[in-house]
């Protein structure tokens, strides 16, 4: 009897299909997460996002089954790490500790190459803190007014040091500028760290702030900063003699939060399962005393809630830079 060389079209393809199917399982049948998550940062070394998602990273295995692995990816105003979160596979392997300077901020006024609101999915806010102007004790200004004085003087020259074009800390000096109607100097750099070392180094005279970037609570605490003023609606306890803005004549209210996000598409149940081992990260012991070296404590997030949160600070900010009269390029 003889046996046929070539299978019927029909049935070959059968064949090859239940092959597939044995020999990799798909995704949707894997227990997630079954590699180590990528966690995107899209600002530089030495940031309070940079600080933050490492210290998530140094205990996540623990809540996760998988490490995390973060990486850095400033420049182009965020929209490079922005691009590559976009362009990810939408498995939960890689996320996002997302800064407002590039989700809710910049998108007003320039074209980021993609949409803050749609294509994205919000998983989990850890904590947040309420944005500063900082220089160093060594300048001849120990308060705001004294500052502001010497920028009037010298319209121009006295500079400042911000995380990036259409940031967070560029907003609040555009804020400033307009409410005060000083003009200053400013020098962006690729995230929030790299301009406070700026400073330090003496390259620029002021710059925007956390109490995580670069040690603030600590050198503060030492003499070596002064803090020129928060951008919150009461005055901080960890800074209780710290004008406020709005005291400095700033009607500018600001809180870097920080948010973990995805590509569009991530299936809901790992969404949960995220939310869950974060919500357990939260309570560590080792995790709470490392951000409360930075002066930080665990403000979550998560859901509807925090989609609201992301959608009204997206608003707000659009009216701050009409009232200012800033267009989207």
């Amino acid at each position: 009897m003889k046996i046929p060389r070539m299978l019927p079209a029909g049935l070959a393809l059968a064949l090859a299909l239940v092959f597939l199917a044995s020999a990799a399982p798909a995704d949707a049948a894997r227990k997630f997460p079954w590699k180590p998550i990528r966690v995107i940062v899209a600002l530089g070394a030495g940031g309070s996002h940079d600080m933050n998602s490492r210290a998530v990273a140094s205990v996540a295995n623990d809540y996760f089954g998988q490490p995390m692995i973060v990486q850095l990816m400033p420049g182009g105003g965020g929209k490079i790490g922005m691009t590559a979160l976009k362009r990810a596979k939408p498995d939960g392997h890689t996320i996002m500790l997302a800064s407002a300077s590039h989700l809710t901020i910049g998108p007003h006024v320039r074209n980021m190459g993609y949409d803050p609101l749609k294509d994205f999915v919000p998983i989990f806010m850890i904590n947040k803190a309420d944005y500063m102007m900082v220089s160093p004790a060594s300048k001849p200004w120990k308060n705001f007014k004294e500052f502001a004085a010497a920028a009037r003087k010298n319209p121009g020259k006295v500079s400042y040091g911000s995380s990036g074009i259409y940031g967070t800390g560029h907003l609040m000096i555009l804020k400033i500028m307009a409410d005060t109607g000083i003009k200053l100097n400013h020098i962006p750099f690729k995230g929030g760290g790299p301009a406070f070392r700026a400073m330090l180094g003496g390259h620029v005279d002021s710059a925007g702030a956390l109490p995580a970037t670069g040690g603030t609570l600590g050198r503060y605490r030492r003499g070596q900063l002064n803090i020129l003023g928060v951008c919150s609606e009461k005055r901080v306890k960890l800074f209780p003699k710290v004008p406020t803005m709005k005291e400095n004549g700033v009607d500018f209210l600001l809180a870097s939060k920080r948010f973990y996000i995805g590509p569009k598409g991530i299936p809901q149940d790992r969404v949960d399962f995220l939310v869950e081992g974060f919500k357990k990260l939260l309570k560590n012991k080792s995790y709470r005393r490392l951000i409360s070296k930075m002066g930080e404590v665990p403000t979550p997030l998560y859901g509807e809630a925090l989609k609201k949160d992301i959608a009204d600070e997206y608003e707000r900010f659009g009216k701050i830079f009409a009232s200012i009269g800033v267009k989207k390029k």
